[in-house]
């Protein structure tokens, strides 16, 4: 490890623990309409990469360390999320790209430079009047107005009906997600709540990828939900200036005390996607599919103990088929074939070939690389280390609560193995801090798209707190 590297990194760390320090919220108690709930995270990062068909020769591993400082706002009737983003506070990467491509930088030059950014996820008022008619007497309308997140999907691994911005399902680094801009009036009445609402969807300040661009939608829509016994149920019809058209629904249902089963489905008259080419010659480009269609599909169990498993199956007919996906590995694999020669017009012949592979990657920016997958899900409540009489004698396992996620792809067999252990080390009520290690690894069959990611493996150690 480089020391002065090391050395800058202790130092941003510690500013970025200074401007924790001296933004703690003693105004809160001089004003009793502002409260401030600070939090906070410190996250180091090793991924191993992996050869891919689809980009140049990487660097065999990277480490970085990045943070994330934010604090939630409410004064009277508004609210806000506000974050600081920084990103490789420190940033090293290890082993040469292959040397039989002469435009890969070397290592030295991969090493990123500090940087921050200043990010509003969420800004809004939320108020109401009343209003008063001879058919339905006085109703009171609740208003919401502004930058906020509307998650409304049903689901752990994946939500058809986050259709207004999707949102990333379990990280396991830092993530600060945006709102949309949104007007919404919503009233209750005996079977629900309905909400008449306008969405803009390019209230971001983060960067994005041509799909997210080109995703970015305004329009309008109503939505209804409703409660009847241990049944919970929504649907919703909206139209904007992407899709042309959207219903959708969820229902989510008690089954009795061990089991819950929960689904949901979206129609759309339009949609986004990578088109494959019909030429080895030409880029994957974006464009216009027609309709589309998503559906999910899930159970819960839990039991006394502490234990939690969902298992869930979800279908996304906008995503790559096992077989486009098998097309795109034997294209970028022929293209990659070809030899380095000498001439200059033959580098750029190989350039060429390289910008063909790597736009083939495209198809990972979707909001699922694969169309049919199967996610299993287990954790266990810290609770119940102190039920066995083997943990009730170690007092920090009394702490620990883990977790694991596996997701499968059962038409090309790739899998990817999520695993978190995360250690609660201080919780006062109004302060907390936990130790979380992760892990997620990339594999399965030597042609599945999972397996075909650039990255290999990925391990974090996170600290995050509360306060």
């Amino acid at each position: 490890m480089n020391k002065n590297k090391a050395i800058n990194a202790f130092k941003n760390i510690g500013g970025l623990m200074i401007l924790v320090l001296l933004n703690t919220p003693c105004s809160a108690a001089s004003n009793s309409d502002l409260s401030l709930h600070w939090d906070w995270m410190i996250s180091a990062e090793s991924v191993q990469s992996r050869n891919s068909p689809f980009i140049p020769p990487q660097p065999d591993s990277r480490q970085t360390i990045d943070g994330l400082l934010e604090v939630e706002v409410g004064y009277k009737q508004w609210l806000g999320l506000i974050s600081l983003k920084t990103t490789d506070l420190y940033s090293e990467t290890q082993g040469d790209a292959s040397s039989t491509n002469q435009n890969i930088l070397s290592s030295n030059d991969l090493n990123n430079d500090p940087s921050a950014e200043f990010i509003i996820r969420e800004l809004y008022w939320q108020g109401g009047f009343s209003l008063a008619n001879e058919a339905l007497g006085e109703q009171y309308i609740d208003v919401t107005l502004g930058k906020i997140r509307l998650d409304w999907g049903v689901g752990y691994g994946y939500r058809p009906l986050d259709i207004i911005k999707p949102y990333r399902r379990n990280p396991i680094g830092i993530v600060a997600e945006e709102g949309a801009g949104v007007v919404a009036l919503s009233v209750f009445d005996a079977t629900g709540e309905w909400t008449l609402l306008y969405t803009d969807s390019s209230w971001t300040s983060q960067s994005l990828n041509d799909l997210e661009q080109q995703s970015q939608q305004q329009g309008v829509g109503v939505r209804h939900y409703g409660m009847q016994g241990e049944q919970e149920y929504q649907w919703l019809a909206y139209y904007d200036d992407v899709r042309h058209g959207l219903i959708g629904g969820s229902v989510v249902s008690v089954l009795d005390l061990a089991w819950e089963f929960h689904g949901s489905a979206t129609y759309q008259h339009q949609s986004l996607g990578y088109e494959l080419p019909n030429s080895s010659q030409q880029p994957v480009v974006l464009g216009e599919q027609g309709n589309a269609f998503q559906t999910l599909l899930g159970l819960t169990w839990a039991n006394e103990v502490g234990n939690s498993i969902i298992l869930e199956y979800w279908y996304d007919s906008r995503s790559w088929s096992s077989s486009q996906w098998q097309q795109a590995i034997d294209t970028t694999t022929s293209l990659n074939k070809i030899a380095t020669p000498s001439t200059n017009s033959a580098q750029a012949g190989t350039s060429q070939n390289t910008a063909l592979s790597a736009s083939y990657a495209q198809g990972f920016q979707l909001s699922n690389i694969v169309q049919h997958n199967v996610m299993l899900h287990w954790s266990l409540n810290s609770t119940a280390w102190s039920q066995w009489g083997w943990s009730q004698k170690i007092n920090w396992i009394q702490h620990v609560t883990p977790t694991f996620d596996l997701l499968y792809s059962p038409q090309d067999n790739g899998i990817i193995a999520t695993q978190w252990l995360n250690y609660e080390w201080i919780d006062t009520g109004s302060a907390s801090l936990d130790l979380e290690l992760a892990a997620r690894f990339l594999t399965g069959k030597s042609n599945s798209a999972y397996a075909n990611l650039p990255d290999k493996h990925m391990i974090l150690l996170n600290l995050k707190g509360r306060f």
